[in-house]
């Protein structure tokens, strides 16, 4: 079912489609205080929710919001339990959690009261074409800074995501890719990337900028090994990347993605990318262990 109507929760309790007026005094709105997970509801459940939360409870412990999951884990299922009574069974879950209400002043209060914000929106427009049909990506011009402290979680400032997205407005791309100051190929936009060399592949490092994301953790963990391919987690040079046989990127809203070409920033062909048996391989070995990535 897809609906138009806006369906929210905050600290487990139903709320109408507009958020209270307190809302504006949370640290969360003025600085960017929180986090926040959007995880795939997928025949009324949250296949990944455990990898979320967990991701999301090491991002709270980062920017100092003390929580519990399990407390967060209530709050979601009881979210679940609203969009079951409206019928609504697949989409997306997004959890925000902020460090509550802290007044004027970058210092955060004594006792934080953390906020957990639930809220439903449908799949994202285009999604089958993402999956099954090889993307047109292109660099973005906006680098990444380094940020070892704030590296791999997702916390609520995406400002340098919103930059490197507004580099294009046409319909010829599906993605951007993003560097670090130094050069290095990081991730995707709105995702992480995998590339495939001679002899292995290889996904970039998250602990200086980026985010770890938990499809990125599946495929690491999981999805690679089981099809027994070698990935190594090292710094990637534009020099890697153009010598790259094959691009695969990843997204736990949207899944994995093959891409077929790569432009620069002036719109130019850089790289165009055959279909690649391994790519195949790791996707069908998603979709066999994950069916909602279908």
């Amino acid at each position: 079912m897809t609906t138009s109507k806006s369906y929210y929760s905050l600290n487990g309790q139903p709320i109408a489609d507009s958020l209270p007026l307190n809302l504006l005094d949370d640290r969360g709105l003025s600085y960017g205080h929180g986090l926040f997970e959007s995880i795939l509801m997928h025949q009324s459940t949250l296949p990944l929710v455990n990898r979320h939360l967990d991701r999301l409870n090491r991002g709270a412990n980062a920017v100092g919001i003390p929580i519990k999951s399990d407390l967060i884990y209530n709050y979601v299922q009881l979210f679940l339990e609203q969009l079951k009574g409206e019928s609504i069974s697949q989409g997306v879950v997004k959890v925000i959690v902020t460090a509550g209400v802290g007044g004027r002043g970058y210092k955060s209060p004594d006792t934080i009261e953390a906020r957990v914000v639930c809220s439903y929106s449908n799949l994202p427009k285009g999604i089958e074409d993402y999956r099954n049909q090889a993307i047109n990506v292109r660099f973005c011009k906006h680098r990444l800074p380094i940020n070892q402290p704030l590296a791999g979680i997702k916390h609520l400032n995406r400002l340098d995501q919103i930059l490197a997205r507004n580099e294009w407005t046409c319909d010829n791309y599906h993605e951007g890719l993003m560097f670090s100051e130094s050069g290095h190929l990081i991730e995707a936009v709105s995702g992480n990337i995998f590339v495939k060399l001679a002899d292995c592949w290889l996904t970039p490092c998250v602990d200086q900028a980026g985010v770890s994301g938990v499809m990125r953790s599946l495929m690491l963990e999981e999805i690679f090994p089981a099809c027994g391919i070698p990935l190594y987690v090292k710094p990637i040079s534009m020099c890697e990347l153009a010598e790259s046989q094959s691009l695969l990127l990843c997204n736990s809203i949207k899944g994995l993605a093959e891409v077929g070409s790569v432009d620069n920033h002036d719109n130019q062909l850089f790289k165009s990318l055959p279909i690649d048996e391994q790519t195949l391989m790791l996707r069908r070995k998603l979709i066999e262990l994950y069916p909602q990535y279908q």
